[in-house]
């Protein structure tokens, strides 16, 4: 039996979302909701969503359509809002990335979720690329020796700063560090023990917000470090290098290249094509059908919160911070 599911927020992540589930077998979308009337119905018409699975209210979709599970997509401020909603109706949820805006609210969304005994999963869609699979399945194989660094350097133009972003204290972490610093986690398979974080904006920045660029230094609890800048005021591009025992390793498209100590490159891995937010939705079915904790789950998110706050700290009081130490303030 399909799993029926709501769909909360229609633009961009929302509509991908239904183009997703309708790709994939074993799901109904039997709502879907925003509170923009114009976007709800220029996205019901753009999908062909029946008029009657479209609502301008999640209870009301909630009360209507009855979903058995309920994907959250509206906009980066508007995440904990409908996961509160949700998890007090106890169904299962998949919330967009980041699933909370500070440490104190994402402990309460997760420990909504327990209390309900339904999964939560948080959609941290770069953890499931093709690229990030291969690198990953390298690192932890022991192919290149330990690794010692990892540099991530992201470009993006001024049009990434959308309203919803450009409202934010930090927008470039909730924005776009969340997924590097939670894909470092992840690859690396180690909690981070410090952070060093400056934001700034470059001079011929067109933004007239603070902070449309950002370094970042992490270090993990094996000792390795990893390096991450981002800035919103250059042309798209982006670099990176894992600097292991046995070479550097260089993602260059889909292939990933050894650069090892006076030898020819070669390439360690192929990416292949990989749909991340199928991965994630898969994580939901199969805990709602045996109880599992997903891979991607809350309680694991509330790590790579924890390290963006404490970037947001460091960056305010010029200061290494411990992630660590912020799990232990009280709420």
């Amino acid at each position: 039996m399909a799993i029926q599911i709501a769909i909360v927020g229609m633009g961009l992540r929302g509509r991908q979302w239904v183009e997703t589930l309708r790709r994939v077998p074993g799901y109904e979308i039997v709502a879907c909701v925003d509170v923009d009337a114009d976007t709800l119905r220029e996205a019901g018409a753009a999908l062909n969503i029946p008029a009657d699975r479209c609502y301008a209210r999640l209870e009301d979709a909630l009360d209507s359509a009855r979903p058995r599970a309920v994907i959250v997509a509206t906009s980066i401020d508007q995440h904990v809002g409908p996961s509160r909603t949700v998890l007090a109706r106890r169904i299962p949820l998949l919330v967009e990335k980041p699933f909370a805006l500070t440490l104190r609210e994402a402990r309460e969304i997760v420990a909504m979720a327990a209390e309900a005994k339904v999964p939560l999963v948080v959609g941290q869609t770069y953890r499931y690329t093709g690229m990030a699979e291969t690198l990953k399945r390298c690192v932890s194989s022991g192919m290149v020796g330990r690794v010692g660094m990892v540099v991530y350097q992201v470009c993006r133009g001024s049009a990434f700063v959308r309203p919803a972003v450009a409202a934010l204290p930090n927008g470039i972490l909730w924005e776009t560090a969340v997924h590097y610093i939670d894909l470092f986690r992840y690859v690396l398979g180690q909690d981070i023990t410090e952070v060093t974080a400056e934001s700034f904006s470059l001079p011929w920045s067109r933004v007239d917000l603070p902070g449309t660029s950002a370094s970042i230094l992490l270090t993990f609890a094996n000792g390795a470090r990893g390096v991450f800048t981002a800035t919103y005021d250059s042309r798209p591009a982006s670099w990176l290098r894992v600097v292991s025992e046995r070479g550097i390793l260089v993602a260059w498209r889909r292939w990933l290249v050894l650069i090892g100590r006076g030898r020819i490159p070669r390439i360690v891995g192929t990416a292949r094509h990989r749909v991340p937010e199928s991965a994630l939705i898969d994580q939901l079915s199969r805990a709602i059908r045996t109880g599992e904790e997903p891979e991607c789950s809350g309680r694991d998110n509330l790590s790579t919160i924890a390290a963006l706050e404490a970037c947001a700290r460091s960056a305010a009081e010029h200061r290494p911070i411990n992630p660590r130490d912020l799990h232990g303030e009280r709420v």
